[in-house]
């Protein structure tokens, strides 16, 4: 286990690339402490902001005030990192394999890119969880991506696949210009989920605000995979989801791009 304590709340975002299993495999305490870390504009290293212990697998955790700490878990591909409290910007992201535990909230941009593995948030999810870097076609492409809260707006905009779960309510946007994959959302939908998506399914267990004018309703199913990820629910430890699921109101959408996705929503 490598622990990684944050000596105070840095004054500035501080990025956290470095600090993945792969790279700290086999290192001791020193030279952890030695490897670079970029603090705004300013290049330091990991011993400036970190009091760090080394012993046995690389298996990672975090512990202090980590709100401005950005990109934790970026690009990793293997073993585990959990963080004690809150996470900054980008939490996981391209992560290609492994798992992330926060035990708090994230910040924008949580499991941007994502291509495997699995990330938990304890608490809630800003802008932009699931979604797409800059210029890119698409979002989270796979792995799973588990929110104990709420999320902001976008949560899964341009997803490619995946499963992306959401206990609390959504913001606006939800799934807009989804490509495939599923988003599970526990409590209510904002305005505009799916707008523009071709494929996939959005499933609201609280209800949905607002649909748009491109989606048909379909009537009530039960459909069986819904079922099927009813059972995915109670594997990953989400027993009361999962007993939420029934039979569900289908809209068949967004027409507006000939799409054949589907919002689920409960009757």
């Amino acid at each position: 286990m490598i622990r990684l304590t944050l000596k105070d709340e840095p004054p500035l975002r501080l990025a956290a690339d470095a600090l993945v299993p792969e790279r700290l495999a086999g290192k001791s305490a020193a030279e952890i402490e030695r490897l670079p870390l970029a603090v705004g504009r300013t290049q330091g290293a990991v011993g400036d902001w970190f009091r760090v212990a080394a012993e046995g697998d690389a298996d990672i955790e975090i512990d202090g005030p980590c709100g401005r700490l950005d990109r934790i878990g970026a690009g990793m591909g293997a073993g585990s990192i959990r963080v004690h409290g809150d996470a900054g910007a980008y939490l996981g992201l391209g992560m290609r394999g492994g798992s992330i535990a926060v035990a708090g909230s994230a910040g924008f941009g949580a499991a941007c890119d994502l291509r495997g593995g699995t990330l938990r948030i304890a608490g809630d999810a800003g802008d932009g969880l699931g979604g797409a870097l800059p210029g890119a076609s698409a979002g989270m492409r796979e792995g799973v991506v588990i929110v104990a809260g709420k999320a902001g707006d976008a949560a899964g905009a341009a997803l490619r696949r995946g499963l992306l779960i959401i206990a609390g309510d959504a913001g606006a946007g939800c799934g807009a210009e989804m490509i495939a994959g599923t988003i599970l959302v526990g409590g209510a939908l904002g305005a505009y989920a799916g707008a523009a998506m071709r494929r996939g399914s959005i499933i609201a267990l609280g209800g949905a605000k607002r649909l748009g004018a491109g989606f048909v309703d379909c009537g009530l199913h039960d459909l069986v995979f819904l079922r099927l990820l009813a059972r995915q629910l109670a594997a990953l430890g989400l027993a009361e989801l999962a007993q939420r699921i029934g039979p569900l109101r289908r809209f068949a959408g967004d027409a507006a791009v000939a799409g054949k996705g589907e919002l689920l929503v409960v009757p």
